[in-house]
């Protein structure tokens, strides 16, 4: 099998007509140490990483590097695995046993389940009942009643470890070994070593020199080395995979407590380093993840405040834009840094949730409209971007100008909602009763897209596209209507003469009051 599979590796290999039998099963010579001997001398061919060929024997490997004798020269060669050809050094390596397994989990299907507190059950459905599911882990079997299910159970792809023991797991394979295969033992031996069963990774290939002293020589050699030493390391070796399991998961507090033990457990443990570099994995993935989630839970909060918000039977219009401008993005980041806390990591400051919104990467374009309610803008806010303005490049800014021009938007746009609410109370008890009207009974969900709109429109906390436009479908954008009086001008009562005819008039938009349009905003 190793011939055939080097031949193929290779693509080209040729066993030269011209050596002599006894030259090609003659013993072969390490020229390095610890390098160990190969099967009977082979012509292969070598692609290096440069794209060069070389023709020759190989008379040994180890860990760092592959023993050569050229064909052309008869020179002896030590290339480091990095100097062949990624595909071909990663095959070779993993012939001659230096790939370790160990860290290639075992993947199988569990039953995911997410509880009304959002919890997470990740395990086997192993029995059900009209009440409760029984759900097995690795390290328990335990019931899950259904009234706490958020939902139904999904099928995902874990580590057998998540699941079963390593006992366990062990036993299912074992069912499977020929005690009278080599072969058999080996695959046994690999898998053992994935398991982190490493006792029974020693007992295979112990095994296996005994039923065949000539099956894979140098591989059971540096699989038995390799597995020898991660007994004596068993317990490190499990912490390190803690530490990946739950980072993983996203339990990056956990993580974090894994990493602390060891390093104060283990001061002159050999993985030591390892472990410092999974710690900064661990942040590194926390980093990823708050930034992903921080902006996922920004969208979903502002939605919900401001849906709760519009929903409030006695919300006026000054209320809402008074919302708007002062509570409303403080509670969003309240919201957001509450549940990052609880879901995420509890490191998570209200400061940070600020920064990774800011930092965001740019999503899809999302819209809100101010619909029937677009009128209470005013005309010229309302109607702002309509018509297409000449772009002119901003001026640069100093960060004390940048902040005056901050603070006077602010002022401006709460001078701007006190009109806004003083034209909507209007200049009479009719026009305030009619506007106070038109608020109470817009329906929620239209008061909810409107200040939406208004909110993302002018809190500067979003990035924003191009308005656009809809013409009122009552007055076709015209902002007015023609009122037809056929029964004509009345004349004055004491002439006693009849109507003189039909007239018309021009009156304000009943629907848009002259706006003319409907506004909605693109944002992200």
């Amino acid at each position: 099998m190793k011939k055939l599979f080097l031949r193929s590796l290779a693509c080209v290999s040729v066993v030269c007509a011209l050596e002599s039998a006894a030259l090609r099963s003659a013993p072969l010579v390490s020229q390095s140490e610890p390098a160990v001997a190969t099967a009977p001398r082979e012509l292969v061919m070598l692609r290096l990483y440069d794209g060069a060929i070389l023709w020759g024997y190989i008379t040994g490997h180890n860990a760092q590097q592959l023993d050569f004798e050229r064909l052309d020269t008869g020179g002896k060669a030590h290339l480091p695995w990095n100097r062949l050809d990624p595909a071909l050094s990663e095959q070779l390596l993993e012939l001659y046993g230096y790939v370790d397994h160990s860290g290639d989990d075992v993947i199988i299907e569990a039953d995911r389940l997410v509880l009304i507190d959002g919890t997470e059950v990740i395990g086997q459905i192993i029995n059900r009942t009209a009440n409760e599911l029984w759900i097995k882990t690795a390290t328990r079997t335990f019931a899950v009643p259904m009234l706490k299910l958020q939902g139904a159970a999904t099928r995902v792809q874990v580590p057998a470890l998540d699941v079963f023991t390593t006992a366990e797991m062990y036993q299912q394979e074992a069912a499977k070994l020929d005690p009278t295969s080599a072969a058999s033992y080996w695959d046994l031996s690999v898998y053992c070593e994935r398991i982190y069963d490493f006792a029974h990774a020693v007992e295979s290939l112990t095994a296996i020199t005994a039923l065949d002293p000539n099956f894979k020589t140098n591989e059971i050699q540096v699989a038995l080395e390799r597995n020898t030493q991660k007994l004596k390391n068993q317990v490190q070796l499990e912490a390190l995979r803690a530490m990946d399991q739950a980072r993983a998961r996203g339990r990056f507090d956990d993580a974090d407590k894994l990493v602390d033990a060891f390093l104060a457990t283990y001061e002159t443990s050999e993985y030591r380093a390892t472990v410092t570099k999974k710690r900064a994995q661990i942040a590194k993935a926390r980093e990823l993840k708050l930034r992903d989630e921080a902006v996922d839970l920004w969208l979903v909060w502002l939605g919900k405040l401001i849906d709760a918000k519009a929903r409030e039977a006695e919300l006026t219009l000054e209320g809402a834009l008074g919302y708007l401008d002062g509570g409303l993005g403080t509670e969003i980041v309240e919201r957001v840094t509450k549940q990052l806390q609880q879901t995420v990591s509890s490191t998570v400051t209200s400061d940070l949730v600020v920064k990774y919104w800011g930092e965001r990467a740019n999503g899809r374009w999302r819209r809100a409209s101010y619909g029937y309610g677009t009128f209470l803008l005013g005309d010229s806010e309302a109607r702002k971007g309509l018509v297409k303005e000449e772009n002119k490049p901003e001026a640069q800014l100093s960060e004390t100008d940048s902040e005056r021009k901050k603070f006077q938007e602010r002022i401006d746009r709460y001078l701007q909602n006190q009109e806004m609410v003083k034209k909507a109370k209007g200049s009479s008890q009719d026009d305030e009763d009619a506007n106070a009207l038109f608020w109470k009974q817009y329906p929620a969900f239209q008061k909810g897209q409107w200040m939406l709109a208004h909110y993302v429109e002018h809190s500067g906390q979003y990035q924003l596209g191009k308005p656009t436009f809809s013409n009122c479908p009552d007055c076709g954008g015209q902002g007015t209507r023609e009122i037809l009086n056929a029964m004509g001008r009345q004349n004055s009562s004491n002439t006693g003469q009849a109507p003189t005819g039909s007239s018309s008039q021009i009156v304000d938009c009943p629907t848009c009051h002259h706006v003319g349009v409907f506004r909605r905003v693109m944002y992200r």
